[in-house]
C-alpha cells in the first residue's frame, strides 16, 4: 500500500473516531443537563444517547489533551471509550436534586476512566500497537466464546490457542475488558421516536466487501466535502436540502413537547442569496457551481489513489 494511502486511511479513521457518537438525524438541541434529567426520570435509554451526541466535541478535546500528553496517538478511540465509562460510572451515583450540573459532576469520573485506562494500557509489557491490537482481538474473541470464564484453566486454554505465556494473556485480558466498545447500547430512531432494533455502528459481518467500499465511498464524498470553505459547503447544503454539519437529510423539532421528524427542504438560489445577504442568485449559483466543480476534483483524486 502507497503512502497516499496510507494517508488517506489514517484521515479516515481519524474521521470516524471523532464521530462515534453522532446520530442522524440530529436529536433535539437541549441544555445537556435536560437530557441527563430525562434520562434519569423517564429511564430511556435514547436520552443518553442525545447526550453524547452534545458532547462529544468536548469529549472530543479531552481524548486528544489525553492522547499528546501521553504519547498514545494510535489510543484516541479506546481512551474516548474509558471517558464514556466515566460517564456511566457517574451516572450510577449522581442526583440531580443535589443541585450540581452534571458535566461538572462527571468530570472526575471521566479522568479516574481515563487514568485507570493508561495505568493498564502502559503496565507491564503490553501496550497496544498496530502489531499488538489484532493480538488482543484474537484472546478477547476466544475469552467471549468461553463464557469469559476467567479461571486457571481456561487461561491456560488460551494460552495454549494463541502460543503465548499466561501471565501475558492475563494482561491482554484484563486490557481488552476495559476497552471494549458497546456499540450495541447506541440505538437509532425512527420517524416516530421509537427505538429501532438497528444499531449506529456498521455491521461488517453481513456482506463486508459491500459495506467496506460504501464506507469507503462514503468516507471520500466527506473528505470532499470538508475540502470546501464554509461558504460553499453552506450554500450546497442549503441547495440540496442536508445539514451542513452532520449531513442528514431530516431535522428534529420539538412541537408541544413531542418530537417530529421533518424534511430538510432544498432552498432556491434566490432564498440562499435572500439569507445569506448577497447581492444576487447568480452569486449563490456561482459558488454552488464551484463547489460541486472543486468535490468532483477531491473525489477524483481519492479514487486515484485506491485504482
Amino acid at each position: 500500500m502507497s503512502e497516499e494511502q496510507n494517508e488517506v486511511l489514517a484521515q479516515q479513521k481519524l474521521f470516524w473516531e471523532r464521530r462515534m457518537y453522532r446520530l442522524d438525524p440530529a436529536p433535539p438541541k437541549l441544555p445537556a443537563q435536560e437530557y441527563i434529567v430525562r434520562y434519569l426520570t423517564e429511564n430511556e435509554d435514547k436520552y443518553l444517547a442525545w447526550y453524547l451526541h452534545d458532547q462529544e466535541p468536548a469529549l472530543n478535546k479531552l481524548v486528544q489533551a489525553a492522547c499528546e500528553r501521553y504519547a498514545m496517538a494510535e489510543h484516541f478511540a479506546d481512551i474516548k471509550q474509558a471517558a464514556v465509562c466515566g460517564i456511566l460510572t457517574a451516572l450510577q451515583k449522581y442526583d440531580s436534586a443535589v443541585g450540581a450540573p452534571f458535566v461538572a459532576f462527571q468530570k472526575r469520573y471521566i479522568q479516574d476512566s481515563i487514568d485507570d485506562y493508561i495505568r493498564t494500557a502502559q503496565s507491564g509489557v503490553i501496550t497496544m500497537t498496530v502489531d499488538t491490537y489484532p493480538v488482543l482481538r484474537r484472546i478477547m474473541a476466544i475469552y467471549r466464546q468461553s463464557g469469559d470464564d476467567c479461571s486457571d484453566s481456561n487461561i491456560q486454554k488460551i494460552a495454549s490457542e494463541v502460543n503465548m505465556d499466561v501471565k501475558s494473556v492475563r494482561k491482554y485480558i484484563a486490557i481488552g475488558t476495559l476497552n471494549e466498545r458497546r456499540v450495541d447500547f447506541y440505538r437509532q430512531y425512527d420517524e416516530d421516536g421509537e427505538e429501532t432494533g438497528e444499531g449506529i455502528a456498521v455491521d461488517t459481518t453481513s456482506q463486508p466487501d459491500k459495506l467496506y467500499f460504501r464506507a469507503m465511498l462514503y468516507d471520500a464524498l466527506h473528505q470532499a466535502y470538508d475540502s470546501l470553505t464554509y461558504r460553499e459547503q453552506r450554500t450546497i447544503a442549503k441547495h440540496l436540502g442536508f445539514c451542513d454539519t452532520c449531513w442528514s437529510v431530516k431535522k428534529v423539532v420539538l412541537i408541544n413537547g413531542e418530537i417530529e421528524y421533518r424534511p430538510i427542504k432544498p432552498m432556491t438560489f434566490e432564498k440562499i442569496s435572500h439569507s445569506a445577504s448577497r447581492k444576487s442568485d447568480k452569486a449563490s449559483e456561482r459558488t454552488y457551481n464551484n463547489a460541486l466543480e472543486k468535490m468532483r476534483k477531491a473525489l477524483h483524486y481519492y479514487l486515484e489513489l485506491w485504482e
